[in-house]
């Protein structure tokens, strides 16, 4: 099942192990992976809607959307040592129906913040065994090379999804209600079961016969391990802040430019979503930066702009729209293109009997990150002067960047510093 490695020592890293047959089978891997997370974004962009319709402050805003990576992260400890035992395609598939269908639930029976909460952390425990066990599948059938370019086209059409959600969403609201937008999204992403199924039907069982299943933790006796899970911890924490709250930023800003309230939310979403489509390219982009300059160093060039950008927009809210849209383009990139490089380095340091469990606690810790980050920033911005709140919650952003990079910077001086295990 692995992609057939070239012959040629001259081609490139990234394109080693990369064939025709290969390169299809990747692209209707992350093209189910694509279709799966359509309605991801929804949520955030009716946010402002919803928060006027149940009566919800900031900090209850992001517990609910908060809601679907506690779910992940909770499941993570469970699903994803289970590849290590079972293989991942038993998992990719349940879990695909799972997630659709919690999806579909939302804008049919969720009218307050715990019924929002319950379905979102349920799909959340579903993409779980999609997302991860995904990443698995697609690092082991390109270990001959390239494996940061094929993870990272994977996490790519994460991200690309994740942008047309928004923006679909956004113009889906402007001719229906919040539900109707929100209901069709999710009626379409019903369409990768029979891609999930049709994809992996014959795929082996790549599973460690000696493994339990069980989460093992002694994983984390990894010191690179341990170094690129914190790092993608406060990636995800910083990722999932701007997912959240640069489009409720946006809406701000048109509000202060005289907008009203539901047809700034429309245009936040919709330029929010394509400004984010900028990133959808960044982490196909990153894994092969770090393909060529080693994973520990383009992680942290791509946190230091990432962090410039988190210093600089949250006190943008009165500067010229077409700025506003500039930097929230070169934010969105930022924020996505480090997205495969943890992942994939990930796989390259973990022993491979403990793979799952190492991709279990890089998954929990991670999307902790991504739980704590969007109600951490709510609140902030509930208990800061109205003048400067949007300045004062992405600036505490930016900080996490500076601590990313400290703690990077003990791998780049590692001797595996250059790719996570070796120069491959």
């Amino acid at each position: 099942m692995k992609g057939v490695q070239t012959q040629d020592p001259k081609r490139p890293r990234w394109l080693r192990g990369l064939d025709v047959r290969s390169g299809v089978w990747l692209l209707l891997m992350s093209t189910t992976l694509f279709v799966m997370l359509f309605p991801f974004s929804s949520y955030v962009a009716a946010l402002p809607i919803i928060q006027d319709e149940w009566g919800l402050n900031n900090t209850q805003a992001g517990a609910i959307f908060s809601a679907y990576l506690a779910g992940f992260a909770a499941s993570a400890l469970i699903v994803v040592p289970l590849t290590d035992r079972f293989g991942s395609k038993l998992i990719f598939v349940s879990s695909t129906v799972v997630s659709v269908i919690a999806h579909v639930l939302f804008p049919l029976v969720a009218h307050d913040a715990p019924m929002a909460v319950a379905l979102r952390a349920i799909a959340g425990w579903g993409m779980v065994g999609v997302y991860n066990p995904g990443m698995r599948i697609v690092a082991e059938r390109f270990a001959d090379g390239g494996r940061g370019m094929a993870v990272g086209t994977f996490v790519t059409f994460f991200y690309a999804s994740n942008s047309l959600s928004l923006a679909l969403t956004g113009f889906l609201m402007s001719h229906l209600d919040w539900r109707g937008a929100y209901l069709i999204m999710a009626l379409a992403s019903a369409a990768s079961i029979p891609l999930a199924y049709l994809l992996l039907r014959n795929h082996p069982r790549h599973a460690a016969g000696s493994s339990s299943g069980r989460l093992d933790l002694s994983a984390l006796r990894n010191r690179a391990a341990r170094l690129y899970i914190m790092g993608y911890s406060l990636h995800a924490a910083e990722l999932y802040i701007v997912r959240v709250w640069l489009p409720a930023l946006l809406a701000a800003a048109l509000i202060a430019r005289g907008e009203d309230e539901v047809s700034a939310a429309v245009r936040a979403a919709t330029v929010g979503g394509l400004a984010m489509a900028s990133g959808a390219v960044g982490p196909v982009m990153g894994g092969i930066m770090s393909d060529r300059w080693g994973r520990a160093a383009s992680a942290s060039a791509i946190f230091a702009l990432s962090g410039a950008c988190s210093f600089a927009v949250g006190w943008m809210v009165g500067a010229p729209w077409a700025l506003v849209v500039a930097a929230s383009v070169i934010y969105g990139w930022a924020i996505s293109a480090d997205s495969a490089i943890y992942s994939t380095a990930v796989t390259e340091v973990a022993e491979p009997a403990r793979l799952g469990s190492t991709m279990a606690v890089h998954s929990f810790l991670g999307f902790m990150g991504g739980v704590v980050g969007p109600i951490v920033a709510g609140a902030i911005l509930d208990v800061s002067p109205e003048a400067i709140k949007w300045g004062l919650t992405f600036s505490v952003t930016g900080l996490i960047s500076i601590v990313a990079i400290i703690g990077l910077t003990r791998l780049r001086s590692a001797p595996n510093g250059r790719n996570a295990k070796d120069d491959h």
